[in-house]
């Protein structure tokens, strides 16, 4: 017999996480209080069945209503070996039409054969069809005093609201990874199978919050290492080797591959979880998982305790600390752009590789996030090196932490090199004001704000323009390229006045839009700071005449350029 019927649970003390319904349950059953519905929901593998099973012994147990059945005396025998006629269970999945329902609703008329009360258990209710569920309805609504029905569902959703109020729901959890892991280390040691703590979390993972799944996976892994004649325990590399590398795994590592700035490794990554056979929006998915857990951890590391294993946890709240907390929400926003975007092109790998490179190369990115992100960089470095500075120095009378006049002019950019944020011309004060000249630098600059402000006006465009470029900018017509002409013909052509009135607001001048479709042009490349160091103080590098970009001789003066391009001070 498999191990997850050898080891359904035979009593509430046996159903593990779910404490708020085994509370709930006993403190009726102890009143004598049981209603005439209950609806039982939540995911697969969480004890929805068994919890049934288990209440309809204590109702039909002779020392009923009980919350504890003996599990010994005739009837619970009978439940339990499932040859009561007075527990019905029903397959909704296979008994879902009106005639079955009508069949049913005849049956509830007759008093129970032998037991205390009728008890009937819908499995996947469900999957009753609509008319069904109105011929079962009335039923429901005034049973006979010995029926009680007990339905069980995945997608409690699904059923009509007539039916859904007629029940006392009880949700079924998850069931948390820590959980699962001491409850199979139980049963494995009581079958005699000697696995290994990682080779147990490796196994709670895969099942995702289900025990019946774990339970099948840890039956057929003790089979894949010898049963309970292997010699070493099962390690983690054995269940791989049974089952296959998860994409949670690939995910994991390709995380690592992203922080660490690695971007040859983060690319081979993805190749090999490809020719893995691994489902490239799963990958793009788990990666945003673990980078949403190393936000978690940032705020609250207890929180990560259901869901990860103790190890697991800690070492990601390790990873956090020394993470910034703008990358994360970058990676978020980008990866989640990947994944709207392979959903439009049909092509989620190239998505998915270009989110990567535009995490791993962030310097040269030119968005207004990446430009954030480089300033918290910063802000951390100066942060840390501050107290190394000071020494052995004896400590000097208590001053203000306003720097020198001396000091705030060596750093902060000069009037011609400084870029004030792009605003609409009617709100800059003085009769003489003009809107700024277009350039190709300052539209690629502020393209993110553009894409969000069309975004806002018309979500489906968000996948189409997150592949976007601005190739060229004539006077006040912008060219934007599209490398996939389905999604330019259909999604963005219909929709350039959107992109037009947003450009329009966010570069305060008329721009007109042209599609560029069938080749991506250079994309929003920035000027590195090696060329600026290149041109003569008071000159611009060639390529960027006009385009109001400061001469970056040093950190303080990138970081005082992009507090003044993100609305803030220029002084700490």
């Amino acid at each position: 017999m498999s191990l997850y019927r050898t080891w359904r649970p035979r009593s509430f003390d046996d159903l593990v996480g779910q404490d708020a319904v085994v509370r709930t349950l006993r403190t009726a059953l102890a009143s004598g209080k049981v209603a005439h519905a209950y609806l039982f929901s939540g995911p697969r593998g969480s004890g929805k069945t068994s919890a049934a099973k288990i209440l309809a012994r204590c109702i039909d147990c002779v020392l009923g209503p009980t919350p504890e059945p003996d599990n010994t005396c005739e009837n619970c025998q009978a439940i339990l070996a499932g040859t009561a006629l007075d527990v019905i269970e029903i397959d909704a999945a296979s008994n879902r039409g009106i005639d079955e329902i009508r069949a049913l609703r005849d049956a509830v008329k007759f008093a129970p054969a032998a037991m205390r009360a009728k008890v009937f258990i819908i499995d996947e209710a469900h999957m009753l069809t609509r008319e069904g569920a109105n011929a079962f309805l009335k039923t429901l609504e005034e049973p006979p005093a010995h029926a009680v029905f007990i339905l069980a569902t995945t997608a409690p959703e699904a059923l009509p609201p007539t039916v859904l109020s007629r029940c006392q729901r009880y949700a079924f959890r998850r069931i948390p990874v820590p959980t699962m892991i001491e409850r199979m280390r139980a049963i494995a040691a009581a079958e005699g199978i000697a696995i290994a703590d990682d080779a147990l979390g490796a196994i709670a993972y895969r099942a995702d919050g289900g025990l019946r799944d774990a339970l099948t996976m840890l039956e057929q892994v003790a089979a894949f290492a010898g049963g309970g004649e292997q010699i070493e325990p099962i390690s983690a590399a054995t269940v791989d080797a049974a089952f296959g590398v998860t994409g949670r795994a690939y995910a994991r590592r390709l995380v690592e591959a992203i922080l660490a700035g690695a971007a040859r490794e983060s690319l081979a990554i993805v190749d090999e979880a490809s020719d893995a056979g691994g489902d490239m929006f799963g990958l793009a998915r788990g990666a945003i998982a673990e980078f949403r857990n190393l936000l978690v951890a940032r705020i609250d590391p207890d929180l990560l305790l259901r869901d990860l294993s103790a190890d697991d946890a800690a070492a990601t709240a390790r990873l956090a600390a020394a993470t910034p907390q703008p990358k994360v929400v970058r990676a978020l926003r980008l990866l989640g752009d990947a994944l709207a975007a392979g959903r439009t092109s049909g092509n989620p790998r190239l998505e998915l590789e270009t989110a990567v490179l535009r995490l791993v190369v962030q310097q040269e990115d030119a968005s207004l996030d990446a430009l954030a992100t480089r300033v918290a960089l910063l802000e951390t470095a100066a942060t840390a090196v501050a107290p190394s500075q000071v020494g052995t120095v004896p400590p000097a009378p208590r001053q203000s932490s306003a720097p020198p006049p001396a000091a705030v002019s060596a750093t902060a950019p000069s009037p011609k090199a400084s870029l004030e944020p792009a605003q609409p011309a009617a709100s800059r004060a003085g009769p003489e004001s003009e809107p700024k000249r277009l350039t190709l630098q300052r539209v690629r600059s502020l393209w993110d704000q553009i894409r969000r402000r069309a975004e806002e006006e018309y979500k489906p465009i968000r996948g189409a323009l997150s592949r976007a470029t601005v190739d060229a900018v004539e006077g006040n017509v912008l060219t934007i390229g599209f490398p996939d002409r389905t999604a330019a013909d259909n999604i963005v052509r219909p929709k350039i006045a959107v992109i037009e009135r947003a450009a329009s607001e966010v570069l305060g001048t008329a721009a007109r839009v042209i599609l560029n479709v069938g080749a991506q042009g250079s994309g929003p490349a920035v000027l590195s700071r090696s060329a600026h160091r290149s041109a003569p103080r008071g000159e611009e590098p060639d390529g960027v005449e006009g385009s109001g970009t400061p001469a970056a001789e040093s950190d303080e003066d990138l970081l005082a350029y992009a507090r003044q391009r993100l609305g803030g001070s220029q002084t700490r």
